[in-house]
């Protein structure tokens, strides 16, 4: 599944199983993950990431679910991206918004962002509980170069955030969240859009933006960035 070369035995990755839990995208149905610990051996990042695994602090991790797959990682064509009729109106309702590139230091002001959106967006989820201390942890533990891709409207006010993993190559979004009145205006899609033109500029080959279900409606705002592609059976196919 996944050939992975060490330069010695003590960089060969451990990976474990984790316990069935409930799904927490499709209702009925239980997920499994193999994982491993990348905070001794970041070199095996990039690989993993064409692999389809996601990173969570100092964990990759992909999916292996009995008797579902609907979990495929989805990646953008950085260089081949065009901004279509309607990503180009998203475009306009921010146009005097702005965005920097900062370290990812955990501030109040980030955390009240992301309180906020878990309220409005994912109340009663695994995440919607995490406190100052767990967020901290989860926008400052990494072993690779990451960053904060944070956004702002025309009086300086953070209106969003993304956690962007830069590789040498590629980028990946490892979580973002925003102001929900803006949600109706598409901030979400503006931040990817974005996202997109950062890399395009700093030449960029991929922008891997997590998991995509089909069956699940609020996902479908990631086949919206063209040219993208998913992983499914081990190998990445135009989607």
């Amino acid at each position: 599944m996944i050939d992975i070369k060490p330069q010695s035995a003590l960089e060969q990755p451990i990976y474990m199983l984790t316990k069935a839990t409930a799904c927490p995208y499709l209702d009925g149905k239980v997920e499994k993950r193999i994982a491993t610990d990348i905070s001794t051996n970041k070199k095996i990042y990039e690989e993993l990431s064409i692999n389809g695994f996601r990173r969570v602090e100092n964990w990759m991790y992909r999916p292996v679910c009995d008797n579902c797959s609907a979990c495929k990682s989805y990646r953008v064509d950085i260089g081949k991206f065009k901004i279509t009729k309607s990503l180009k109106r998203i475009l306009k309702n921010f146009e005097n918004f702005s965005y920097s590139l900062e370290k990812n230091i955990s501030t109040k002001e980030n955390f009240e962002l992301f309180k906020k959106y878990q309220l409005v967006r994912h109340a009663g989820g695994s995440m919607s509980d995490m406190d100052e201390v767990e967020f901290a942890s989860m926008i400052e533990t990494s072993p690779i170069n990451t960053s904060l891709l944070e956004f702002r409207d025309e009086y300086k006010s953070l209106i969003g955030t993304i956690l962007l993993d830069i590789n040498e190559k590629n980028l990946s979004a490892v979580y973002s969240f925003f102001d929900p009145k803006f949600n109706k205006l598409g901030l979400g899609n503006y931040m990817i859009i974005q996202c997109l033109l950062f890399g395009q500029s700093n030449k960029y080959k991929y922008l891997y933006l997590g998991y995509y279900i089909e069956e699940l409606s609020s996902m479908s705002y990631k086949s919206r960035f063209k040219p993208g592609q998913i992983f499914n059976n081990n190998e990445w196919i135009d989607f």
